[in-house]
């Protein structure tokens, strides 16, 4: 069984919290887009905004990110690399928690546990990993933690929604333009990398969940780059978003899928796991 925290750690494999900027706070009070300044985002209509960012990350091809979910949900607040630029595209999360040993690795649609570098290490391991069993699918952290792999879909699929400027605001000191799009859960589905027949029907019913419509919420720069994109489901509101903050484009390494021979099998995960009871990230079925 997979315990508090098993969803990664500060250590091994990815970035340290140091290591990735927290995106900091966006300022209240958006300005209208009628008064932002020509030569900003905001001088472009949404849509062709969205687009032009899409083609920005799509160059970009990865980044840096961290991820904070408000208390009570399964997504807990971490960091990581997204690498979008070959197929499929991939991520690596560690959580925020102290003293934490697993990583999770998303590439396309299959999902993989396995202690951090230093703690395979702290006890003569190789690094080693144990693939998720696709029900996982069915709890809402894997689709979250899907959505932020290919910033360039979330966009794109923004592009097809009831789309909106919100307006300029601050962000890391930074002038930002705030645009949202609100979409049907059907085409948030379809944006998931690699979605498989057998995961659809799981996926979807999580989702469904959270509502039949999503709200996107992206944040970019004068260069069009995606600094910031949240989403949340029309049932849970936004107090319930998941944000994902990008930085250091185009600096994250490739990640691929395990190799066969550093596969192994679930009760090997158990002398790296916390012994406490509560449930985070990837839940009790990935082991």
């Amino acid at each position: 069984m997979v315990t508090a925290e098993a969803a990664g750690g500060d250590s091994g494999g990815g970035p340290s919290p140091a290591a990735t900027t927290s995106g900091g706070g966006v300022t209240a009070g958006a300005v209208p887009s009628s008064a932002v300044a020509a030569g900003t985002a905001a001088a472009t209509d949404p849509k062709a905004a969205l687009a032009a960012s899409a083609e920005v990350m799509r160059k970009a091809g990865s980044a840096r990110y961290t991820l904070s979910a408000p208390d009570g949900l399964e997504a807990k607040p971490g960091t990581g690399f997204a690498n979008w630029a070959t197929g499929p595209a991939a991520i690596e999360y560690l959580t925020d928690a102290p003293n934490t040993r697993i990583r999770v690795r998303l590439v396309g649609n299959e999902a993989y546990l396995g202690p951090t570098e230093q703690a395979a290490a702290g006890v003569g391991e190789q690094v080693f990993w144990v693939k998720t069993p696709f029900l996982m699918w069915r709890r809402p952290f894997y689709p979250q933690l899907a959505m932020a792999m290919d910033p360039v879909n979330q966009l794109t699929l923004a592009t097809t929604g009831r789309l909106s400027t919100v307006g300029t605001e601050k962000l890391d000191g930074a002038e930002v333009t705030h645009y949202r799009a609100v979409t049907d859960v059907t085409a948030v589905l379809g944006a998931i990398p690699d979605l498989t027949e057998e995961h659809r029907p799981h996926v979807e019913s999580t989702l469904k969940k959270g509502g039949e419509t999503y709200t996107l919420d992206f944040w970019l720069n004068a260069k069009q780059e995606l600094l910031r994109f949240r989403e949340f489901g029309a049932n849970d509101g936004e107090d319930k978003a998941v944000t994902v903050t990008y930085s250091a484009l185009g600096t994250a390494p490739t990640m691929t899928p395990p190799t066969r021979d550093s596969i192994r099998m679930s009760p090997d995960l158990d002398q790296f796991l916390d012994p406490s009871p509560a449930m985070t990230g990837p839940g009790s079925e990935a082991a």
